[in-house]
């Protein structure tokens, strides 16, 4: 539905609709507008001189309000604009002036003013050279746009969501089943982590940026040694590194599923594994500087190391011996 105003020609299109008798539900259909449009329309520019709605008596009122609008004539309310001013210096937020203006007039419908319109004197403040928006939480001469940006991120349509992953993956009946997430430290580097559900087998690469396609590239070849068997499903979160998600599942034959966002618990074994490589590489340190031999050694040691869920045996030993393959040493 348009939320413009109606125009000229709308409103000749509303007078000849009501008088074939259709009704306000139906002239707003035809229009492709909402009912309350149509509804307000004919209350606020039915002419009090006919019984009847007329299309050049609506325009021209709709007109006469244009001329006059709100906010012109707050601007000369010299007590709404000195109390909105003050508190703008004392650095409260458009939101907060509204409404104590209602707390502190409650009577006085002429010291009332909209967040929306506060901004817009700010806006026009700064494009004169002004330093009202240095007032606010967030220093930005020109206001952010108040319609949602289409995502960023590449989704499949559909995406496949994690309730969609097979029972058997939440279980851990079966091996083949990993989690990936990346870890970050100061730096544009990152680690690129993969963690098999049934066993904890750690995968891990550097990568020198979060780029998606580099990074799906380097998981292709991460796991081309491994047996179809064990490249069954991968869970990742929503970070746009793993947009390139399909160029995993065609180059490798993973199964690409997606966590909710804000529900690390749902990648509850590669946020464990995670926690593991902080031990070596802590947040406040570099990784740019870290070579993937250096990464390899700690992996390998993570992977050798004896767990308890494992009954004290290693990933390495789980997923080897149980399967009666050689992964890594």
């Amino acid at each position: 539905m348009s939320h413009s105003h109606l125009s000229a020609r709308e409103r000749c299109k509303i007078l000849l609709l009501s008088q074939y008798g259709l009704n306000q539900t139906e002239i707003a259909r035809r229009l492709g507008r909402h009912r309350s449009t149509i509804s307000r329309e004919f209350k606020r520019n039915q002419s009090p001189c006919w019984s009847y709605y007329t299309d050049h008596y609506a325009q021209a009122q709709a007109d006469k309000r244009r001329q006059k609008a709100r906010h012109r004539r707050r601007l000369d309310h010299g007590a709404l604009v000195d109390f909105v001013m003050r508190k703008l210096r004392a650095f409260w937020p458009p939101e907060a002036i509204a409404g104590r203006l209602i707390v502190r007039y409650p009577n006085d419908r002429s010291m009332r003013i909209s967040a929306e319109q506060i901004y817009a004197w700010i806006a026009a403040d700064a494009r004169g050279g002004g330093t009202l928006y240095q007032h606010l939480r967030r220093r930005h001469k020109k206001r952010g746009r108040r319609t949602p940006r289409p995502s960023l991120r590449a989704r499949r349509d559909p995406r496949l969501d994690i309730g969609q992953r097979p029972d058997i993956v939440e279980e851990r009946g079966r091996f083949g089943d990993w989690e990936g997430d990346t870890v970050l430290g100061i730096g544009r580097a990152a680690i690129a982590t993969h963690v098999e559900r049934c066993s904890g087998y750690v995968v891990a690469f550097k990568q020198p940026n979060r780029e998606s396609m580099p990074l799906a590239q380097a998981t292709v070849a991460a796991f081309s040694g491994f047996p179809s068997d064990l490249r069954r499903t991968m869970t990742y979160d929503n970070g746009t590194e793993f947009s390139a998600f399909e160029h995993i599942e065609r180059g490798s034959g993973f199964r690409v599923f997606f966590a909710r966002p804000h529900a690390p618990w749902q990648r509850g074994c590669n946020e464990n594994a995670n926690g593991l490589l902080r031990q070596f590489f802590p947040k406040g340190r570099s990784l740019d500087a870290i070579s993937q031999e250096e990464l390899d050694s700690t992996v390998e040691l993570l992977n050798h190391r004896p767990r308890k869920r494992l009954g004290y045996r290693t990933p390495h030993e789980v997923l080897t011996q149980n399967r009666c393959v050689a992964i890594g040493t």
